[in-house]
Formats: structure tokens, sequence, C-alpha cells
């Protein structure tokens, strides 16, 4: 599989997994040594490995993601590939019925070798969080995109 194959598999399977709950289908799309960062003043992050990656990304999901009633994604830029890496900036549109609609943006990049996830960063910038504290003080909903 090439770069953006390894990529768009993994992110579909996410998507799967988001409805069902299966992480095992998640782990299988990272290098055994793989690396997650999350980097965010808040609630920024390294994991290593399937399972704590996998761990992670539920933790965020059970927190945030599921705490809404509805979740669009939405691709901004790319995803563009360089070799063995991938870029794409995207943002995530939140629903809830009674709550202000919140619009997550982020940017993404994912090294590939041999038809897994090496490295993978997801990156916030800082004025993302405070329009993200700003919403939650307005909103009152308690959610938290920690992975940790």
């Amino acid at each position: 599989m090439n770069t953006m194959q390894t990529f768009m598999a993994y992110a579909a399977d996410f998507e799967k997994t988001y409805a069902d709950d299966d992480w095992e289908r998640i782990k299988k799309h990272f290098a055994a040594d793989a690396v997650y960062e999350v980097r965010a003043k808040s609630f920024g992050c390294v994991l290593t490995g399937p399972d704590a990656i996998a761990a992670g990304l539920k933790k965020s999901l059970d927190g945030f993601d599921r705490r809404f009633d509805g979740r669009k994604i939405e691709i901004v830029d790319g995803p563009t590939v360089d070799g063995e890496s991938l870029s794409t900036t995207w943002l995530v549109h939140y629903t809830k019925d009674g709550y202000d609609p919140f619009s997550l943006r982020g940017h993404s990049t994912a090294a590939c070798a041999d038809g897994k996830i090496t490295r993978l960063v997801d990156t916030y910038e800082p004025s993302m969080e405070a329009e993200f504290v700003t919403w939650r003080k307005a909103n009152a909903l308690d959610v938290s995109p920690s992975y940790t």
C-alpha cells in the first residue's frame, strides 16, 4: 500500500470504529512502535504503540465527539503526499440540540512505512483552543478532548 492508501484505510476504519467501538480495527493500522502526538496546549500528549494510541483515541471520542448529537468532517486542504508523509487540514462540525454548534479546526500529518502508520501528529492552534474555552463557557456542556 502507498502512503495515501495506508492513511485512507485508517481514516475509513476510524469512522467505522467511531460507530461500533471496535478498537482492534484501529490498532492494525499502526506499527508496533508508532507514535501519536497531539500538539495542543491544554490536552497535548504523546502516545506510543497501537494499544496506547487506541486507548487515547477512545478516551477522546468518549469525552468529546460522542457527547454531541452530530459530527461532520470537512477536509479543508489536502491530503497531500510527499513520499511516505501525508498532510491534511480539516474541520469537524459538532452539533447538539440546545447548544451552539462548534467547529474544531486541526491539521494532521502522518508518516507511513510498509503499509502502517509510524507517526501521526494532530496539531491545534492556540486560537482554536481559545475558541473552545469560550464555547464551553457559553454552552456549559461537559466535554473534554483529552487523550490521557
